[in-house]
């Protein structure tokens, strides 16, 4: 039996969980959140957990972290130093800890929990249906059978990429907030075809399907490139189309979009190394 605790379970971490509970029965999860409120939307997203809100207990999170193999942090950047510090004594010393944030570097860490093997991973929010992205960046120091099993469990909510610490900006940027983009490009579609005519609701219902369906058969043949000329007969709609997102430089719009991301990430590890020196 794996026990798992989830410190500061919000969206992301809500997302990952659900996808490993979804492949491994044989798990003990413990999570915690802010409030109250919170706590109790996240026992009906995660009926098989035990839930605390800090509200509630103000050991809640020391108390979940008591004995557990492996500790997902997902707190925001910010808070993930005042966090550490209160669990670092609760942590057993072969208890892996596993930061889902974005813009804290491992070294960082390492300052907070010294005793603990470490692991930066970056997940994004399909992993609650099992379609996730998961970077997994293991510390030097983490016991292969520990990465081993972290694999599996969160092998569960996607597919797991194994990268150097140093990728997880690039990573972040074109998985982990790539989500959004695809959602942003859904939203402008949907207002295209609004402006032509359509109800809102029979535009929504076609762009989703067409997202759905786009998707599914780039999983079959993953070959962006060679699905998109297979549809772009010469002289015909699509190629019309195609031509205004080209002429609009996609292309750089899709790099300057990746890099902005992986920008902040590394911008946040500065600000967050010396909030945790300071």
């Amino acid at each position: 039996m794996t026990t798992i605790a989830s410190i500061g379970t919000g969206n992301m971490g809500t997302a990952l969980i659900q996808g490993i509970l979804s492949a491994d029965a044989d798990i003990t999860v413990r999570a915690t959140t802010n409030s109250t409120a919170s706590a109790q939307r996240l026992s009906k997203e995660l009926p098989s957990a035990t839930v605390t809100a800090v509200e509630d207990d103000a050991e809640a999170n020391g108390k979940a972290a008591a004995g557990a193999d492996f500790v997902f942090v997902g707190v925001k950047p910010w808070m993930m130093a005042e966090t550490l510090r209160e669990l670092a004594p609760n942590l057993d010393a072969s208890a892996v800890l596993v930061s889902m944030a974005a813009g804290v570097a491992a070294s960082d860490l390492a300052k907070l929990a010294p005793e603990n093997p470490i692991v930066r991973i970056m997940p994004n929010t399909p992993s609650s249906l099992g379609h996730g992205v998961i970077a997994l960046a293991p510390d030097a120091e983490v016991p292969a059978d520990s990465v081993d099993t972290l694999r599996q469990l969160l092998s569960g909510a996607g597919l797991v990429v194994d990268l150097d610490e140093s990728q997880i900006p690039a990573m972040t940027g074109i998985s982990g907030s790539g989500v959004a983009y695809f959602f942003l490009l859904a939203e402008a579609m949907i207002a295209a075809g609004v402006k032509q005519g359509l109800s809102e609701d029979d535009a929504r219902q076609m762009v989703v399907a067409t997202a759905d369906g786009a998707g599914r058969l780039l999983s079959r043949k993953p070959d962006p490139g060679a699905q998109r000329q297979a549809v772009s007969s010469k002289g015909g709609t699509t190629l019309a189309g195609l031509s205004k997102f080209i002429d609009a430089g996609i292309f750089d719009i899709a790099e300057a979009a990746a890099q902005a991301a992986a920008d902040r990430s590394l911008e946040m590890e500065r600000e967050n190394s010396e909030v945790i020196d300071g």
